[in-house]
């Protein structure tokens, strides 16, 4: 059974992190309020469990699953939204009602984290009752995972109010819209400062946990994005090569199940990821199965690859393609079925026949996997470089070869050959980016920081435009926060 740090009651969550004055009056007197909850080491914890308890699912939460998760994935040139979900993969003007409010709730789940953070941050460090290293490594903790809302905040919405402080009071509410710029050098400076507090390790009953490692992987992230290139290939470096990880053997395509099946806790290239139980589940194998198909309680295929994009050119052959979509599957008296014609191709990463409910998957979410590191270290030595170095080529065939099952550190027949231009590398890794992380939230940011979402768009026949290239604010920021106006919005919206 999987176990998790992040299970916290609703009746600790709703009087711990209230707002609202009347509930610190409430009788009786002994109901647990902040003014006498932050006493002692267990306090901390459960308050640090709440900040991780963000990325539970369920209920009416969003993020990052189903709906933040389902924005990124079919804004992606891949996927198209079927149904309700279909708004997300058009591009040709703003965003409609329903895909709104899904994005504006979002984002209202990512400021809850963020205050959560705040909490901990600055009623942890109060604590007298508690040992000096163990307080320290919970408010980094607490200041990593604020860092990590931030940066799925300015990706996608760019510039956003920072709000480093516990929302306490109503006074609080103005918060002017922070440059783009000024929200990564925030995430930058916060992941610097909290690593040497983080702990290095956890054991495997609390894995989900973020370490030192988790907030480098991070680190490399947010160096990519603002263009730092060796900074980025320097701290993916680090982790290679110094860290605790190593990549799961695959020799066939169901070896993949060792990362992503629902019985899985945590394995040797899991650096960071949102963990799921049969009592914290998640609902993304529904939304990309057809019921009755063997690999999910209940189905809705709501998320339909796109043949006409980068998945109708990928090598049949690849592994990762293999485990990754398929047009098969066994009925239930045994026999071969293909998959109707209004949906010959299906996504097939996360799968859990055994869920105890249609919402109740346990297939954990990864946000940073050891591969990562290698096409970090990849694109951004190239870039650093002006041209890839042996070693960057190198790095990207290791991920590849690990992709169809060859050795990892020997040459083989799909190895990329040294030599290649700036240009051709740099397309070479946002392809092996996709085979290796589809439907792990990577490929719509990758779009969006290269430049080439029109460019990729486009190419699966679909129109264009510029107001898709951020998610809207939502409205209830806009008219609710004094420091904010309509010129504050997106563009386009």
């Amino acid at each position: 059974m999987k176990k998790y740090i992040y299970i916290i009651s609703g009746l600790v969550l709703g009087l711990l992190f209230t707002s609202c004055e009347e509930a610190l009056m409430e009788e009786p007197e002994s109901l647990l309020v902040k003014e006498n909850f932050y006493k002692n080491e267990t306090d901390a914890f459960s308050a640090l469990a709440a900040v991780y308890g963000t990325f539970r699912s369920g209920g009416d939460r969003y993020f990052p699953v189903t709906y933040f998760m389902a924005t990124l994935e079919n804004r992606a040139e891949y996927s198209n939204g079927r149904g309700s979900q279909a708004g997300f993969s058009n591009y040709d003007g703003p965003l409609d009602n329903t895909s709104q409010e899904r994005v504006f709730a979002a984002y209202n789940d990512i400021y809850l984290g963020v205050n959560r953070a705040n909490s901990v941050i600055s009623n942890v460090a109060k604590i007298e009752d508690m040992k000096e290293d163990l307080r320290k490594q919970y408010v980094a903790e607490a200041r990593f995972l604020r860092a990590f809302f931030y940066m799925n905040l300015v990706k996608y919405w760019g510039g956003v109010p920072l709000r480093t402080e516990e929302f306490t009071s109503l006074d609080q509410i103005p918060a002017p819209r922070a440059s783009v710029d000024e929200v990564w050098e925030f995430i930058i400076s916060e992941l610097n400062a909290v690593i040497p507090d983080l702990a290095d390790s956890f054991s495997d009953s609390d894995s989900g946990r973020a370490t030192s490692w988790t907030a480098k992987a991070a680190l490399a992230d947010a160096y990519l994005n603002t263009e730092n290139w060796q900074l980025a290939a320097d701290t993916a470096d680090d982790i290679i090569v110094n860290g605790p990880y190593t990549l799961v053997e695959v020799a066939v395509a169901d070896d993949f199940m060792n990362i992503y099946g629902p019985e899985v806790v945590t394995h040797s290239e899991d650096i960071f990821s949102a963990h799921y139980s049969e009592t914290n589940g998640m609902d993304v194998p529904r939304f990309i199965h057809r019921a009755n198909t063997g690999f999910s309680i209940g189905g809705f295929h709501a998320w339909l690859p796109v043949q006409n994009s980068i998945l109708g050119s990928w090598d049949t052959n690849d592994l990762r393609r293999q485990f990754s979509l398929y047009t098969e599957y066994i009925d239930d008296n045994g026999e071969v079925q293909q998959l109707p014609e209004d949906s010959p191709l299906l996504f097939h990463k996360y799968r859990d026949p055994g869920a105890a409910s249609g919402p109740q998957s346990r297939n954990n979410i990864p946000f940073y996997r050891l591969p990562e590191m290698y096409l970090i270290y990849a694109e951004a030595t190239a870039e650093a470089s002006g041209a890839p170095t042996s070693l960057a080529t190198e790095r990207l065939n290791i991920v590849r070869r690990r992709g169809y099952g060859f050795p990892l550190n020997a040459a083989s027949v799909e190895d990329y050959p040294s030599g290649m231009s700036a240009t051709d590398f740099k397309n070479a890794v946002l392809d092996e980016r996709v085979y290796e992380m589809n439907l792990e939230m990577k490929r719509w940011n990758d779009l969006l920081r290269t430049g080439r979402a029109q460019e990729f768009v486009e190419a699966t026949g679909k129109t264009w435009s510029d107001v898709s290239l951020l998610l809207p604010l939502p409205i209830d920021e806009i008219n609710n926060n004094p420091a904010m106006g309509p010129g504050d919005q997106n563009p386009g919206y």
